[in-house]
């Protein structure tokens, strides 16, 4: 059956080759939650479409073409929506838009539209493309409002006055007993912290790289059982390293 061509938004996540001249683009775009995309070029197409602008967390909006591989649309034109010159161009930044990527297509699965969800996305590509100061406690600020948008948000009323903060009940206790899975205290206080941050309060957080990598780790463990799913982040040791 023939269909028109549509246009959708698109935040890219990885791309996949696919035989000589052929992409994989798995992407979260506004219409569909998490897709798989296709681009098909050539010479004759470099001008609709520049690969080099497939990068980690490029916002592009997309044409789609009546084609398919197999279930996948195929894209037939994509432009930038905004042109990420500073995440392109700066080690640290690139690096969290790895970790970043990495994470969003590890932990979301549903092929369903989620407004919320995209626009946080989005407007966090943002954020980290103008920010100035404070680059360093992006991700782990990031990865909390991440849970929260997921559905996963911890339960925080208030500061943390010796308590600790349950895995599982994504509560903070007093009194854990041995079966309880929880944060240690700098992790549980530096939970408060990144919770009731705005990214213009990041450079306020001081923390050094060995424990940003262990709460950041803490919070993927949180994630992982929230979702039912252990999540290997393999980009997670080169960002450690790019911070230490």
């Amino acid at each position: 059956m023939t269909t028109t061509p549509s246009s959708l938004q698109i935040i890219v996540l990885h791309t996949i080759k696919h035989k000589e001249n052929g992409l994989v683009v798995q992407c979260y775009t506004n219409r569909g939650g998490r897709e798989s995309l296709f681009i098909k070029y050539s010479n004759k197409s470099k001008g609709k479409i520049n690969l080099s602008q497939l990068h980690p967390l490029a916002i592009l909006n997309a044409e789609l073409s009546v084609m398919k591989l197999g279930s996948m649309q195929s894209i037939k034109e994509a432009t930038p929506i905004v042109r990420l010159a500073s995440i392109r161009g700066d080690i640290y930044k690139s690096s969290i838009a790895l970790f970043i990527s990495e994470l969003i297509m590890r932990s979301i699965r549903e092929i369903e539209e989620n407004a919320q969800l995209y626009e946080f996305l989005s407007n966090a590509v943002l954020t980290l493309e103008n920010i100035r100061e404070g680059v360093s406690n992006f991700h782990p600020w990031f990865l909390v409002n991440f849970c929260r948008h997921l559905g996963y948000s911890p339960k925080i009323e208030r500061m943390p006055q010796g308590e600790l903060f349950d895995i599982v009940t994504a509560e903070y206790i007093r009194t854990p007993d041995s079966e309880t899975i929880c944060f240690n205290e700098t992790d549980s206080m530096l939970l408060y912290r990144f919770f009731k941050a705005s990214a213009q309060d990041l450079t306020q957080i001081k923390i050094d790289g060995k424990k940003r990598h262990q709460f950041i780790g803490q919070m993927i463990k949180y994630l992982s059982f929230h979702i039912g799913s252990e999540l290997k982040i393999e980009s997670l040791d080169v960002l450690h390293e790019v911070f230490e």
